[in-house]
């Protein structure tokens, strides 16, 4: 009992400090591109809007976590399988969490869009080049915008090219639609366009049609995702219902009860993964990454 206490405590302090450290404002810290084991995480969390967290000390969290819980599981229900399966969902419920905040972002941007749009193309009207119809974006947008345009006035300032600081203000935003928009403004910025207003203004429709579109679907699709997790949970919760009686324990302590534990979980995994497909729609690709 005394070594489970201190295993648990130090995966926790440890786990505290691997998120504390890196939490320091992004523009604050000397930025070094990740290595290429650590980009698709890296990747994964500027899309989700956490940027300012290390890779390294994400994944050292979800570890120690994951251990942590297993241990206590271990504890509670002295049935060897479970520890690591309990470990395995742990680390899966915290690439879900990652997954439905990056979800939830796109979808702040996507409805902010329109309206950036509309900022930009009226101060092209107005005589504005490209980069000062930017720049002039007004600070009452949404935070995940706004803030990445601060950062491309910082870069400008700094004296960085009018297209790598679009260069930087795209792969800040990490957004499939913004990577449309950029790509189009880039362009202008380096041939010049008489028709950029107009060319906005399609891309704005075709936002508007796709923000539609997904409302719609996703208002019809909800029951589906969450029958999916009903159904999921709801024969682990009996397991932790009945598992406390004592012969229950037994039987799941064999190697036949094992065996039922890992492929109820396997099957478990995959009937969720099929029917958050079935009430999904496919998401949106980038153009850069």
């Amino acid at each position: 009992m005394i070594l489970f206490s201190v295993v648990v405590g130090l995966s926790l302090g440890v786990g505290l400090w691997l998120v504390v450290v890196p939490a320091m404002p992004l523009e604050s810290r000397p930025q070094r591109p990740p290595s290429r084991v650590w980009q698709p995480v890296a990747g994964l969390l500027t899309e989700a809007g956490l940027a300012h967290l290390n890779p390294w000390s994400v994944v050292g969290v979800v570890v120690f976590g994951a251990t942590a819980v297993g241990f206590v599981v271990t504890l509670l229900f002295p049935v060897l399988v479970l520890g690591p399966l309990a470990a395995i969902a742990t680390a899966l419920l915290a690439y879900a969490f990652v997954l439905r905040e990056r979800g939830a972002r796109r979808h702040r941007l996507r409805v902010a869009w329109p309206g950036v749009i509309d900022h930009i193309r009226a101060g092209i009207r107005s005589g504005s080049d490209v980069v000062r119809a930017v720049a002039a974006l007004p600070p009452s947008l949404p935070p995940d915008i706004a803030t990445t345009v601060g950062l491309f006035r910082d870069d400008l300032a700094r004296g960085m090219s009018s297209d790598m600081a679009l260069g930087q203000w795209g792969a800040r935003l990490a957004d499939p639609v913004g990577d449309r928009i950029v790509e189009v403004l880039r362009m202008a910025g380096e041939v010049g366009g008489t028709d950029l207003p107009d060319v906005l203004n399609s891309l704005q429709r075709s936002v508007r049609h796709d923000i539609a579109v997904r409302e719609d679907a996703t208002a019809k699709q909800s029951w589906v995702r969450s029958a999916a997790v009903m159904a999921v949970a709801a024969p682990w919760v009996v397991l932790v219902v009945i598992g406390s009686r004592g012969d229950t324990l037994q039987s799941y302590q064999s190697l036949e009860g094992s065996i039922v534990l890992v492929v109820g979980a396997v099957v478990s995994a995959l009937a969720y993964r099929m029917m958050h497909a079935i009430g999904s729609l496919p998401p949106q690709r980038r153009w850069v990454n």
